[in-house]
This record gives C-alpha cells, sequence and structure tokens, in this order.
C-alpha cells in the first residue's frame, strides 16, 4: 500500500510540476526562436546552450538559438548555417563563437562575438541587415562578403578579406578592408595593407584541388590533376 501511495503521489508530483511549466514559463521553455543550425562538424565541438545553460555535444543539422556559444576544441572544426539566407561562418580549432541574432521581418540581423580563435564567413548581405562580428578588440561590419577574421590571446584582431569588403573598427577609428587586403586592430591601432603570400587563408575541411597541365605546342592537349587535402 505504501509503494501505491509513493507512485501516486510521484505521478501527481510530476502532473503538477509540468502544469506549472505551462502556465508559468510557457516563453522559457518553447519560445526560443530557431535561428541557424550546424552544417558540418569534426572534432570536440560543443554547444552551450544559452537557455537552460546546458552543454550538448555538436552534430550536424543541431539547432541553434540567440545567446547560444559555440566552442571547438584542439584539431576542430564546425560550421555554422542561418536559416533565413544561407549565410554561413566556420570555426577553426580552439574557437568561442556567441550567435545574438534578432529577427526583423523574414530577415535575420546577425551579431555575433568572437572571443578567441579564426572563423571563415561566406555572408549573402540582405538589404536593411547587419552582420557584424565583435571581438574583445574590435567590432567587423560586414557588406557583404567572403572574409575571414582572427582574434588573438595577445589582444590583436586580423581580418583577411576575399570578396567584397569589411568594415572595421576599434572604437576610435574605423577602416574600409577590400578584396586582397588584410585589417589588423588593436585597442590603440588599426591598419590596412596587402594580403600576404604565406597567410593561412585554406578554411579547415576537405578540399579538392583541380591543376591543368597544358602541353606545350598544343593547348588543346591538357591532363588534369587532382589533388584531395585535409586541413
Amino acid at each position: 500500500m505504501e509503494y501505491v501511495k509513493k507512485m501516486i503521489f510521484t505521478a501527481s508530483a510530476i502532473t503538477l510540476f509540468i502544469s506549472a511549466l505551462l502556465f508559468v514559463t510557457p516563453a522559457a521553455v518553447f519560445s526560443q526562436e530557431i535561428v541557424a543550425f550546424i552544417g558540418e562538424v569534426s572534432g570536440k565541438v560543443i554547444i552551450v546552450k544559452s537557455n537552460p545553460g546546458e552543454e550538448i555535444p555538436a552534430e550536424i543539422g543541431a539547432l541553434l538559438s540567440s545567446g547560444d556559444t559555440i566552442k571547438t576544441g584542439s584539431g576542430s572544426f564546425a560550421s555554422v548555417i542561418f536559416q533565413d539566407d544561407g549565410s554561413r561562418v566556420k570555426l577553426g580549432e580552439n574557437a568561442v563563437l556567441t550567435l545574438n541574432v534578432t529577427r526583423k521581418q523574414k530577415k535575420l540581423n546577425k551579431r555575433m562575438r568572437l572571443d578567441k580563435g579564426k572563423l571563415w564567413a561566406k555572408v549573402k548581405k540582405k538589404r536593411d541587415t547587419e552582420f557584424q562580428i565583435n571581438t574583445p578588440t574590435s567590432v567587423a561590419s560586414v557588406k557583404g562578403t567572403n572574409f575571414i577574421i582572427e582574434e588573438h590571446v595577445w589582444g590583436e584582431t586580423w581580418v583577411w578579406v576575399l570578396e567584397g569588403r569589411v568594415e572595421l573598427s576599434n572604437g576610435r577609428r574605423n577602416i574600409i578592408i577590400n578584396k586582397g587586403q588584410k585589417g589588423t586592430a588593436t585597442k590603440e591601432k588599426i591598419d590596412v595593407g596587402k594580403t600576404k603570400v604565406d597567410d593561412d587563408l585554406l578554411e579547415p575541411g576537405k578540399h579538392n584541388l583541380i591543376f591543368y597541365l597544358m602541353h606545350k605546342d598544343d593547348p588543346n592537349l591538357r591532363k588534369e590533376l587532382h589533388l584531395n587535402i585535409k586541413k
């Protein structure tokens, strides 16, 4: 009889608990809007959820909400794809990125914080929306582009622009970085110059490179050399 009473009490307690959640805090439980998802993942990657703050392993297709943080471990990477337009960012190893996204009708204003590490971005910029990456050192505002941004532990931000342009600010001065240029910023200074040959611009993952070998006497004769590399 005592065992039956305990069973009834437990079931009642669970029912009351669920009812309380539905009545008191429905927004906290159900209103976390999905803004993005994990597109690629390799190695040790975790998602720190904004609500209720739990940590879960990142898997392909994992859903992300504003306030979520993605952390990559050594030798790891992950990509984040935004659900409104397919814009994508890819994190390299030992990186920490937090999403801060707000909806504007059918579009998303995308603001992120990169606390450390390297990020590759392919942005489909739309009118009247934002794509901004904040670091402890600077703010990069994107005008519709492909670019790379890296935040170093010694307090310096590097930005390479592959397509389009990026506006970089350290709070004292703003500069525009165009295609083929590299910007650097600390809290004290900011500058722009040309991308160097030895700059590491290849994003992590698998790459299929094709080289064409032409015959010196007959341009119609050629061979293709395919190289599969993994960074």
